[in-house]
């Protein structure tokens, strides 16, 4: 204790430390009285005692006196005055570890520069009995607890693996979904569990681009990590996701991984978005349309962006399961947009296990500007069309006045962090302010007793005008929508979005108007601020969940016509196969049941033994004739012999009964009709563990058809399926084409659905490349020709082509075609060879005159972006030929030759692999 001798004072400690990992060394941070400092100090002395039973845990074999003597220790990154500390390792207590879910009670004292120097631990007892004077007091006590090594698991990266290969993918690039736990590995029952984490992102200057704050864990799932980055991150680069966690007794860790994002290609969305903004009814139009006739199965995402986040930040605003067993057609209502900002949505699939896939969006953002006054909750919107008035707008602070004797002027102070807003609202109520039927319609408020209320309406001249009944019925509607007890939301274009509770509302009628329409009134107090998050808590507009389980059933025909004998032939079995051929790659079809069954058998009845007890067995040919013995046919359905006449139809007229097995006992030839009911589910077996992604560059060079897809050729080349992996291209980024002056180019790009044609300029290089889309799809399509313009010449140039003004009616005919010629050729009813030849590529042989017809070819690659090259589209209307470099071809309208080119493609391509 301080005294004459000995001024210390005990160190000041915490009441408990941060829970540390029980394998590793616990620190004990404290400080020092401000009348010390550290040279006052010779040692410090421990005590380590369990905290349920008060007994020492230190190993008396090393401790026999139940103290431990140590070393001061300084943390020179700590420049506050708790950087003082002692260590306490594993190996200091009895059983050589922290115990699991045990807190340890510590003390620790100091002993002054005059004490006498420790030497043995052996002889600590008679050591602290002679120094006690130069001893401080103990400290008060504080509490340890060692836990077990905490683990992150993050879905699409190795677990707690703090070195991520940079080949790890997320599917898209706008938002990461970062979903995962914390756990154990240990069997032991460990009872610390996640308090709160933070999700970081950082780029490869280690700038942050993404930092989520305090995210406090579920209390009902508390290790469980579920947070959206609502970051815009740039394809094809690399970052550094970072989660530090904290466990609720202070243990804090922090992991790390490395990722790149690919937003094209992975899990296509063969659709189209568009954005309309319908002011009359405060909302923004989201269409979602289906570029071709496939059915659509899959969650469907809808996320958006605003130019307040600089379309930076995107979010999600619907998430739905489509499976209506059709082309994806959806029509979504926005009901949240504000007055005056910009806005860009896109789309997305999301398959059963969460990952998304790549996106498309409206290329330019819209806007809109509200007139009126919208007050929204739950799918059902108000429009204050007429008579809108505000007549103040404030908002409250928490502030006092207090006036003294000795002052002038008031002190005035503003207390807490209160700041709301608050104003009244009112406006006229009637049914001509929901023309469209966005609040309420006549169908949904008389139901079934339109038809009499329309009867009635039209025998009494009553007009919208002046129909008070269904004013009637409109206002209660309205006076259940503003006295309820939730939060709404408020817009206009003046003051913009305002999340409010409305509260004093009333309503006046109108006397002029015979009560036929009534005012309202209502004092709006602001509650919460405004965003998605907020909008789902109030149920102002919610978002979804995606399906874990997308499926689709459906009813289906069919017929079957075959022989079948035993149950190894069950006719269920067969019509399984037959859909097993049909079935869309990435899904599995199952036949449940039959529903309907009827059975014609095409071969002769035989003999059939009736048993006492019901059953029926096919006569064999030892058999004797008796009685009980009938003609006719034997089937099973679900497992019970059935007995059908002679005449061999059979029908299950039972719309009860579900059909889950039919077959017959001996070889019978029949006609099955049934109508099956069949299940679609996806097939989440296909989908890869592990994905790798790569940027690389490829060529291509050679002589080129007018009908050759490059982008198909480039597809297939990187192509490759095996069990333990997959690869394939995801996305060609750029092209650069080399060829000769005048080359046709056609191409199509992820943002348009028509192909656009290109010539090659005098340079002999065209470049195609925008940091938004990809290249769907290209292919040459000739050489382009200009006319030739010198008739002095005795021939055009090799860029020019000549219109001889000469009409055949075939091509045998010209027996010496001019260079770069162009000529008619007339179909005529006679002459049809010559018909198919000028709706064809035509070529000839420069020697024989003989004529090649090449049919036109349709190309469809259904893994590959889709699309469908029709040389026919190009050509059908051309009746025109050219002599050109020795050989007939088609000449085109735009003053094109349909012929190979020879040329050259770099092109910069994304590859992704995945492993099972």
């Amino acid at each position: 204790m301080a005294g004459i001798l000995n001024n210390l004072y005990p160190p000041i400690v915490d009441t408990m430390m941060p829970s540390f990992v029980r394998t590793t060394a616990c620190k004990v941070y404290f400080s020092l009285s401000s009348y010390n400092d550290s040279s006052d100090i010779q040692n410090v002395q421990v005590t380590v005692s369990n905290q349920n039973s008060s007994l020492t845990a230190l190993d008396p074999t090393q401790y026999p006196a139940g103290v431990k003597i140590t070393s001061l220790n300084v943390d020179t990154d700590i420049k506050s005055d708790d950087r003082y500390y002692i260590t306490i390792s594993p190996s200091d207590l009895k059983d050589g570890a922290f115990e699991i879910n045990q807190y340890y009670k510590v003390q620790i004292r100091f002993t002054g520069t005059g004490a006498a120097a420790f030497t043995s631990s052996t002889k600590v007892a008679a050591w602290l009995t002679n120094n006690q004077a130069y001893f401080s007091e103990w400290s008060t006590v504080c509490l340890i607890k060692g836990i077990q090594q905490p683990l992150i698991y993050i879905k699409g990266f190795d677990s707690n693996d703090t070195s991520s290969s940079i080949e790890t993918v997320f599917t898209v690039s706008e938002v990461v979904d970062v979903v995962g736990s914390m756990y154990y590995d240990e069997n032991e029952d460990e009872d610390e569990y996640l308090a709160s984490y933070e999700v970081n992102i950082y780029d490869s200057n280690s700038s942050a681009v993404y930092e989520s704050g305090i995210q406090y864990s579920n209390e009902y799932y508390p290790n469980e990590i579920n947070h959206k980055v609502k970051a815009n991150l740039t394809d094809s680069t690399e970052y550094t996701l970072s989660i530090t966690y904290t466990t609720n007794n202070g243990y804090s860790n922090t992991v790390s991984y490395t990722f790149m994002t690919v937003s094209n290609g992975i899990d296509v969305l063969n659709a189209t978005i568009s954005v309309e903004a319908d002011e009359e009814n405060g909302r923004m139009i989201v269409t979602v349309v289906s570029t071709d006739t496939t059915e659509f199965l899959s969650n469907l995402c809808i996320r958006r962006t605003s130019s307040e986040s600089n379309f930076t930040i995107w979010e999600d605003v619907y998430i739905s399961l489509i499976n209506q067993g059709s082309a994806l057609n959806l029509t979504w209502y926005d009901y949240t947009v504000e007055s005056g900002v910009w806005y860009r949505y896109c789309a997305q699939k999301i398959n059963a296990k969460g990952q998304r896939g790549t996106i498309i969006t409206n290329r330019h953002p819209v806007m809109i500007y509200l007139d009126d006054i919208f007050l929204t909750r739950e799918g059902m919107q108000i429009r204050i069309k007429y008579d809108p008035n505000i007549s103040s707008f404030k908002t409250t602070l928490s502030e006092s006045r207090t006036e003294t004797i000795g002052s002038k002027y008031p002190y005035i102070r503003r207390n807490g962090n209160v700041a709301y807003r608050q104003f009244p609202i009112s406006g006229l109520v009637t049914a001509f302010m929901d023309e469209d039927g966005v609040f309420i319609s006549k169908d949904s408020t008389f139901g079934d007793n339109l038809e009499y209320y329309e009867e009635y309406n039209e025998e009494n001249l009553i007009t919208d005008y002046n129909d008070f009944v269904y004013e009637r019925e409109f206002r209660k509607q309205v006076m259940d929508f503003l006295y309820a007890n939730k939060a709404t939301l408020f817009r206009s274009l003046s003051e913009g979005n305002i999340l409010v509770r409305l509260m004093d509302v009333s309503f006046t009628p109108n006397a002029t108007l015979g009560r036929m329409l009534y005012s309202f009134s209502a004092t709006a107090y602001e509650i919460d601020e405004c965003s998605l998050d907020n909008f789902e808590k109030y149920g102002i507009q919610t978002v979804g969940e995606y399906s874990t389980y997308i499926e689709y059933t459906y009813e289906q025909k069919g017929q079957l016509a075959g022989t079948y004998v035993g149950t190894t032939q069950d006719v269920i079995t067969s019509i399984q196969s037959e859909i097993d051929l049909k079935t869309i790659s990435g899904y599995i079809e199952t036949i449940y049941y039959l529903k309907w069954l009827r059975i014609e058998f095409q071969g002769d009845p035989y003999l059939i033994v009736c048993g006492k007890d019901g059953s029926l067995t096919p006569a064999t040919a030892s058999d004797t004739v008796t009685e009980n013995m009938v003609y006719g046919y034997i089937v099973y359905i679900n497992n019970e012999a059935i007995l059908v006449s002679p005449r061999g139809y059979y029908e299950l007229l039972d719309e009860d009964t579900e059909v889950i097995s039919v077959w017959f006992p001996v070889s019978s030839e029949v006609i099955v009709d049934y109508i099956g009911y069949i299940s679609e589910v996806e097939d989440t077996s296909s989908y890869a563990s592990r994905l790798y992604y790569y940027t690389r560059a490829g060529q291509l060079w050679g002589t080129f058809d007018t009908n050759t897809s490059l982008s198909k050729q480039i597809y297939t080349k990187y192509y490759l399926d095996y069990k333990a992996y997959y690869q394939k291209l995801t996305a060609i980024d750029r092209i650069t084409v080399e060829s000769s002056p005048g080359a046709v180019v056609y191409v199509k790009d992820s943002f348009d659905d028509d192909y656009y044609r290109h010539v090659v300029g005098p340079t002999g290089i065209l470049d195609f490349y925008d940091d938004e889309a990809t290249i769907s799809a290209f292919y040459f399509c000739g050489m382009h020709l200009n006319p030739m313009t010198d008739e002095t010449r005795l021939e055009p140039e090799d860029d020019e082509y000549y219109d001889t003004g000469i009409t055949v009616y075939s091509l045998d005919s010209i027996t010496n075609p001019v260079k770069n010629g162009v000529y008619t050729v007339v179909a005529t009813e006679s002459s049809e060879d010559e018909t198919d030849a000028a709706l064809s590529a035509v070529s000839a042989d420069e020697d024989s005159g003989e004529v090649t017809v090449e049919e036109s070819e349709t190309i469809y690659d259904e893994d590959e972006a889709t699309y469908t090259l029709l040389l026919s589209e190009i050509v059908s209307d051309s009746d025109q030929y050219i002599w050109y470099r020795g050989q007939w071809y088609t000449f085109t309208s735009d003053g094109d030759v349909l012929c190979p080119v020879e040329g050259l493609v770099d092109y910069i391509y994304e590859l992704i692999k995945g492993e099972y």
